[in-house]
């Protein structure tokens, strides 16, 4: 069975754990479509990919998103205008199409929808999160799209119950929708017992900058716990997507004198994010909805903060729930409730080892049974099946 997958641009980094997903997808014969290729830590040789013509080999081969990021942009963001590359992509295609496509967020599935019906081949679209509501309210002209795509496509799918509703809502039809768990690669994010001396917690949050994953809400919380927990630290790590944003947080900490409590980092690659993580006590992700719609979904970071033994204070929000078992595997708090978050930090800071490690056990049990990337991907083959 040959199947399609339809990016952008293959891959965000926001989308690593898809890699690890296609990695695991057995009697598949993967395909990658998209204007521009990135040959970093997430490509792999097996994969067969349809290469634009304009990304000339050599020299213009990107291993990174940083490399000629403005190329990247251009050669995704024009798409919309002139989709010369699924005009590219019919002709190559049309002698042997593959048996299935699968686009990657509801625009691309717009984006190639077209070419789904110049194959006559089943789509498949997966939903993110950006793509349910925020998308919309800046191009309000997509939501006529979403409805020609929930019309064509063969299957929606989504990452939990509250991805479906969020696509019922928009008006797909609930038979068309298929859960298929976001998920970390076990064998990657290895569990590492570590001890927690009483008064002490180093927290970890590993974010883009952008309002909806609550930096501020974290940074408010340790304001209001340091007082009290004088063995606090924080350390935040990602891609600085919004400047405001970040300038905000720099004004807070200086504002309140916190440099000596937080540390700021960029990005971690994904490779070295289990050992990254091994430095900290508990993981810390205060999603909430930003004022232009966005929320999150199902954010993968904090299942693999989990597998590693790190519980997580996080807030009721979107997937978070389900994602993170409320005083098993860590806790949870109202969206935007600082003192409520501090009052958790405080509880973690002060816990004694022996209760921290069963907090740690938990979480790691709870992505074992529930999140596995082996598990996803043969979701994923059955719906393939189901179609093919």
């Amino acid at each position: 069975m040959r199947v399609l997958h339809l990016f952008d641009y293959y891959l965000p980094t926001t989308l690593n754990w898809v890699s690890y997903l296609l990695q695991h997808l057995k009697e598949v014969q993967l395909e990658i479509g998209a204007p521009w290729i990135i040959e970093g830590e997430f490509w792999r040789s097996s994969f067969r990919a349809y290469r634009y013509p304009f990304q000339v080999p050599g020299l213009l081969t990107a291993r990174s998103e940083a490399d000629f990021p403005l190329l990247r942009k251009l050669f995704s963001r024009s798409q919309r205008i002139l989709p010369t590359y699924a005009h590219w992509l019919a002709g190559r295609l049309s002698a042997a199409p593959p048996d299935i496509l699968h686009a990657h967020f509801g625009p691309v599935g717009c984006l190639y929808a077209s070419l789904a019906r110049r194959l006559r081949r089943p789509m498949v679209v997966t939903f993110y999160g950006f793509d349910y509501e925020r998308i919309l309210r800046i191009q309000p002209a997509l939501r006529q799209a979403y409805q020609r795509l929930f019309d064509q496509a063969a299957r929606l799918i989504v990452a939990s119950p509250f991805g479906s509703a969020c696509l019922n809502a928009l008006g797909c039809p609930l038979e068309k929708i298929a859960i298929v768990p976001p998920s970390p690669d076990l064998s990657v994010f290895l569990f590492q017992k570590k001890a927690k001396p009483i008064g002490r917690l180093h927290l970890v949050q590993a974010a883009t900058f952008t309002p909806k994953k609550g930096h501020l809400t974290t940074l408010e919380a340790v304001r209001i716990a340091r007082s009290r927990c004088p063995g606090l630290r924080l350390t935040l790590a990602g891609e600085r997507y919004d400047l405001r944003l970040y300038r905000q947080v720099l004004h807070f900490l200086d504002k309140h004198q916190l440099r000596d409590w937080v540390t700021i980092l960029g990005p971690v690659a994904h490779r070295q994010m289990p050992a990254f993580l091994a430095r900290f006590d508990a993981f810390i992700h205060p999603s909430q909805r930003a004022a232009d719609g966005d929320h999150e979904a199902s954010p993968v970071a904090l299942l693999e903060a989990q597998a590693t033994g790190l519980p997580v204070l996080g807030t009721r929000h979107a997937d978070l729930p389900l994602l993170v078992a409320h005083e098993q595997t860590g806790l949870l708090v109202e969206e935007g409730d600082a003192q409520a978050l501090a009052e958790a930090i405080q509880r973690f800071h002060d816990m004694e080892s022996s209760e921290y490690e069963v907090f740690a056990q938990s979480a790691r049990s709870h992505v074992e049974k529930h999140y596995d990337v082996r598990r996803s991907a043969e979701l994923l083959k059955v719906v393939y099946k189901d179609l093919a």
